[in-house]
C-alpha cells in the first residue's frame, strides 16, 4: 500500500484477535502478565485481546558517552565511513549530549521512542497487522507491574495484532489548518 493510503486509513485498533503472538521484540505476551497489567491500563481491553503489547521503553544511557562511541565504532567497523568520521561523529555526539538534563534526555528520549513507533506502526500495518498507540495508563503501576529499573523511561504502549473489528476513522486534518509558510497557521 503505497505511504499516503497508509497515512489517511491506519486505524487505532482497540479490538484484536487473541490467536496469534508472533513478535519478539520487547513485547508482553503472556496473558497472567497482561491481565495483571490491565487495572494498569484503565482496563482498556486491547492490553488482553492484542497478540503483544509493546512497552516502548527509552533507555536514559543512550545519550552517554560510552553508548555513543560503541554505536559510532560499530558503524566504523561496518564500513559506513573512515576513523576520521567516527572521531568526529563521537566528539560532537559528546558535546551536543553532555549539557543534557533529565528533561532534555526525556525530550530525546520520547522523540526517538516516538518516530520508532510510527514507523513500527506503518510497518505493521503495510504487513497486515493492526496497533494502537497506548499512553493512557498509570506510569507507578507498569513500572511496577513490570519491575521496570529507573534507567528506561516508559515512552508508550503499542498494541499489536489481527483486528477483530475496523478501528474508528479519526479526524486527518487538511495541512492548511496545521501548518503555514513562515508562521503559526491562522
Amino acid at each position: 500500500m503505497p505511504l499516503n493510503d497508509l497515512l489517511q486509513n491506519r486505524r487505532s485498533t482497540r479490538r484484536f484477535r487473541p490467536d496469534a503472538q508472533p513478535w519478539r521484540i520487547m513485547v508482553l505476551t503472556d496473558p497472567a502478565l497482561r491481565q495483571r497489567l490491565l487495572p494498569e491500563a484503565y482496563g482498556q481491553e486491547q492490553i488482553i485481546t492484542a497478540s503483544a503489547v509493546l512497552v516502548l521503553l527509552g533507555d536514559r544511557a543512550a545519550y552517554r558517552e560510552p553508548n555513543l562511541r560503541r554505536i559510532h565504532q560499530q558503524e566504523f567497523a561496518d564500513g559506513c565511513f573512515d576513523a576520521n568520521v567516527r572521531d568526529f561523529l563521537i566528539q560532537a555526539a559528546v558535546r551536543f549530549y553532555q549539557p543534557f538534563d533529565e528533561t532534555d534526555t526525556q525530550r530525546s528520549l520520547a522523540l526517538d521512542c516516538g518516530l520508532w513507533a510510527m514507523a513500527f506502526m506503518l510497518a505493521a500495518e503495510a504487513a497486515g497487522w493492526q496497533t494502537v498507540p497506548m499512553t493512557g495508563y498509570r506510569r507507578d503501576g507498569l513500572r511496577r507491574v513490570l519491575n521496570l529499573s529507573e534507567r528506561y523511561l516508559d515512552v508508550m504502549l503499542i498494541a499489536l495484532g489481527k483486528g477483530a473489528e475496523r478501528g474508528h476513522r479519526t479526524l486527518r486534518q487538511d495541512a492548511a489548518a496545521v501548518s503555514a509558510w513562515d508562521g503559526l497557521p491562522q
